[in-house]
């Protein structure tokens, strides 16, 4: 396909995630139901295949972010890409949670506001903020980010285990064998280790395939992938199995990319391109709505289901309008946060 197309689906499939992710947020049984939510419908719908259908964003975000990183890859980019991950990665990620951190720790002390932010945990320390500026200790959801990191550190170890085909394709192997043995590693998620060095192989060995253009053979071969992929995601959810749920969960982003038409998307909408900040920023006004519809209508379970169908679009156009207000007002402050995008 043409660079403009394939640039089109990259951020379509960015955009498409971004929702998702703020779906998976967007649960909000135990808040409205309390202690009874446990085995209520909305519960189980919320916590079964919905939650696995939006779970998918994250290796789909992994794998478009290794795809990326490898694509053209050669030893003479790799000191470029580390700088401007400093800008796009590194800068927001400590920023980020130096917000969160203090944020959470301010409210905590405010009356009413600190019940309904409920970190009562958060005590000001020297370790504390370290922890929560390196460890996202305050802000949970960017432990996709510290993975992201740790990855493009290991950009040079990662390129000479795949830079060669057969060493690559028994690099992927020793992984899948790490992930059925349940081999734990220090600080990086075997997962994520996965799904990235998966779509790097494809970047460097798999480009002509990954990047040709559709036809309906690929959407067959995507449709079979993403049915393959249920098939293992409903056998972790019968049999508690883990290898199954991982390789579901690589499956199915791959299903969708060839799935997908890229003739049928069109030309991206300026709200689509922050999905960064959206990603960084969202789930604030996404509990912050659904702790206080929950405290307005305890125990409605109608309100509850409503709200979580719609809390993808409520809280992309909540946090679209704040990008707005903040590259109108602050564009200094916008580039920092936003990574430069």
């Amino acid at each position: 396909m043409e660079e403009k197309s394939f640039r089109r689906k990259i951020g379509w499939f960015q955009f498409i995630c971004c929702l998702l992710v703020i779906w998976n947020h967007a649960g909000n049984a135990e808040l409205f139901l309390g202690e009874t939510a446990v085995g209520h419908p909305l519960w189980a719908f919320q916590n079964g295949a919905a939650l696995e259908v939006v779970r998918v964003s994250i290796p789909c975000f992994l794998m478009l972010s290794g795809y990326l990183f490898y694509r053209n890859f050669t030893w003479q980019d790799l000191a470029g890409k580390w700088k401007r991950r400093v800008t796009s990665l590194l800068i927001p990620y400590l920023v980020w949670n130096l917000f969160y951190y203090f944020g959470y720790l301010i409210a905590s002390h405010v009356p009413y506001v600190n019940a309904i932010v409920n970190r009562w945990d958060l005590t000001f320390s020297l370790s504390g903020l370290i922890r929560g500026a390196l460890l996202y200790e305050a802000n949970p959801v960017f432990w996709f980010m510290f993975q992201l990191l740790l990855l493009t550190v290991l950009a040079p170890v990662l390129y000479l285990a795949m830079e060669n085909a057969v060493v690559g394709i028994f690099w992927l192997g020793m992984l899948i064998w790490g992930i059925v043995s349940g081999v734990r590693l220090p600080w990086l998620n075997l997962d994520a280790l996965t799904y990235y060095s998966i779509a790097a192989f494809s970047a460097l060995h798999g480009r002509s395939f990954a990047e040709s253009v559709w036809d309906k053979y690929r959407g067959v071969l995507g449709a079979e992938l993403l049915v393959l992929g249920a098939v293992l995601a409903a056998e972790y959810y019968l049999y508690g199995r883990i290898p199954p749920i991982v390789f579901s969960r690589c499956l199915v982003p791959v299903g969708m990319w060839l799935l997908v038409d890229e003739r049928w998307l069109g030309e991206r909408k300026p709200f689509m391109e922050c999905t960064f900040f959206v990603y960084a920023f969202h789930f604030l006004p996404v509990r912050l709505i659904s702790k206080l519809a929950a405290k307005a209508f305890p125990g409605n379970v109608w309100v509850a289901a409503v709200l979580y169908l719609l809390m993808p679009l409520v809280g992309y156009t909540l946090c679209w309008q704040v990008a707005k207000l903040l590259k109108r007002f602050a564009p200094r402050v916008w580039r920092v946060i936003s990574g430069g995008r």
